[in-house]
C-alpha cells in the first residue's frame, strides 16, 4: 500500500493544488492528514478540495482544527476522521488521537493525553499505524533549532506500547522520519522545502519512505 501523508496545510488553496499535483504523480492507495488541515473557522473549502483528490483520506484534527471540523468531515464521503477505534484499510491498522498533546506552550486544542493513551493502550499493536498531531519529544521536534517540543506522553507511550509507525506533523521545520527504538516517526508537515511524504508499506517488508519536494 502507497500512502500520501501530509500535516500543517492549514486550509492554503495553493497548497492543495501542490498536494493535488503530487498526488497524481505519485497514485497513492490513501491519504493520512495529520492535523492542522484547517485554518480555525476557514474549514469548509479545503475539506471540500481534499476530497475531491478521489482516494480515501484518514484524517485526525491538529491544534489549529476546531471541533466543528469533525462534523464538517463527516459529512464528506471520501474524508474518514481517527479515533480510538481501529480502522482497518488494505490489511493495515490504523488509530488516531485527535487534537493537540501536552507541549511545552500554549494552543487553542488541547487534549487528556493521559485519559486518551489508557483507552487505546490495548489497541495498539506492532502491526498498528498511529495518527497524531504533535512528534513524540526529541523525535522530529527541534523549534528553531533551539529546544524541542514534543510531546513527553507520547514517547512514553510509544516505549511502553510501540506501534510500527507514528504519523505526525507540528513541528514544521523537523519535517523528516526517524527511528525511536523499532518505531518509525514521520513527520510530514509542510514546509519551504517539504510537502509531505510517501510510505510505501507492504505486509512483512520494510517501509520505504520518501520525503515529497516542495516544487
Amino acid at each position: 500500500m502507497r500512502i500520501y501523508a501530509v500535516a500543517d496545510i492549514h486550509g492554503k488553496t495553493e497548497t492543495i493544488k501542490k498536494i493535488k499535483k503530487k498526488v497524481q504523480r505519485e497514485s497513492p492507495d490513501l491519504m493520512i492528514l495529520a492535523g492542522d488541515m484547517t485554518q480555525y473557522f476557514s474549514a469548509s473549502k479545503p475539506l471540500n478540495q481534499l476530497a475531491e483528490f478521489g482516494i480515501p483520506v484518514f484524517a485526525v484534527r491538529g491544534n489549529s482544527d476546531f471541533k466543528c471540523v469533525e462534523n464538517l468531515i463527516n459529512d464528506q464521503e471520501k474524508i474518514r476522521l481517527l479515533n480510538q477505534q481501529a480502522t482497518e484499510y488494505q490489511g493495515n491498522s490504523f488509530l488516531g488521537l485527535n487534537g493537540t498533546l501536552a507541549l511545552p506552550f500554549v494552543t487553542k486544542v488541547c487534549l487528556d493525553e493521559t485519559r486518551r493513551f489508557r483507552e487505546i493502550e490495548t489497541r495498539v499493536t506492532p502491526e498498528t499505524i498511529l495518527v497524531v498531531h504533535p512528534p513524540p519529544r526529541g523525535i522530529c521536534d527541534r523549534v528553531g533549532n533551539r529546544f524541542s517540543a514534543g510531546s513527553f506522553g507520547l514517547r512514553r507511550f510509544i516505549e511502553n506500547h510501540p506501534p510500527l509507525m507514528v504519523v505526525c506533523g507540528h513541528i514544521h521545520e523537523q519535517a523528516g522520519y526517524q527511528y525511536l527504538k523499532n518505531t518509525l516517526i514521520v513527520n510530514c508537515a509542510v514546509n519551504k522545502n517539504h510537502i509531505g511524504a510517501i510510505i510505501d508499506c507492504e505486509k512483512n517488508m520494510p517501509l520505504h519512505i520518501k520525503m515529497v519536494l516542495n516544487n
